[in-house]
């Protein structure tokens, strides 16, 4: 297939994860796709490297320059941009007093400042469609109090407010914009914690529909949100997550 003729999407933090999980469906869905990777190029490469449908690069979010060159390259390559999947993302298990501001810097760097350069940049690309979409990954923890990931929560209401502000600014351009909020998804992001297989199976005993989510889960939920069919949704804030957050309700 052309990649002319294709939808073009770029989903950054995709070299892993969520990410990577919703860039393998693209592909197999047909899209041309856009990777970044910001630690595993090795990991993108042994993923990615031989598809002729997707394209890999080096991408730092909270760095504009670093942005920037990414969106060229695409430019250069696609000339127009489909599909924007902001997923890149960075957590600190800590308090607010064990805290450093470089660690908070850094969260808000990549979750909400991270988002804003990506849209902001991209902008150009997704407006030459006439149909594009924006899914920006964001978490039920932007309505939460999170003692154990301030900035984390933080930085999650703040990309969810620009999500919103986004789906009423550029539906003039035709571009929806809609917030994906996955649930507890069994990527390396846990790594850190220690969640060991009695943590899992806890985790899925414990909701609604007795599992925890797969990166496909959210792919197949940001497909959908792309597609024809969902052509008159803007601005949602979808949860995937078999009913888990109404848990809080």
């Amino acid at each position: 297939m052309n990649r002319f003729s294709q939808r073009i999407a770029l989903v950054t933090g995709s070299s892993r994860g969520i990410g990577a999980g919703t860039a393998k469906y693209l592909l197999d869905k047909g899209y041309f796709v856009h990777i970044t990777y910001y630690r595993d190029q090795n990991l993108a490469e042994k993923r990615f490297g031989k598809d002729k449908s997707a394209a890999i690069y080096y991408l730092d979010v909270g760095d504009e320059t670093s942005v920037k060159k990414v969106i060229a390259n695409i430019s250069k390559i696609s000339g127009q941009l489909h599909l924007l999947v902001n997923n890149a993302t960075v957590d600190y298990n800590l308090s607010i007093e064990e805290m450093s501001s470089k660690q908070w810097d850094e969260t808000f760097d990549v979750r909400a400042k991270g988002t804003f350069l990506m849209t902001k940049h991209a902008l150009p690309l997704l407006k030459k469609p006439g149909r594009a979409t924006i899914i920006n990954i964001t978490s039920s923890w932007a309505h939460e109090a999170q003692p154990g990931f301030p900035a984390a929560a933080a930085a999650e209401a703040a990309k969810m407010n620009f999500t919103k502000t986004c789906a009423v600014a550029f539906a003039k351009y035709g571009i929806r914009t809609h917030s994906v909020s996955p649930g507890v998804t069994r990527t390396p992001l846990w790594g850190p914690w220690g969640v060991d297989d009695a943590g899992w199976a806890s985790m899925a005993k414990n909701n609604p529909l007795g599992r925890n989510c797969t990166p496909e889960d959210v792919a197949k939920v940001i497909y959908y949100l792309d597609s024809p069919e969902a052509e008159y949704l803007n601005g949602e804030e979808i949860y995937v997550n078999g009913g888990n957050h109404l848990r809080a309700l």
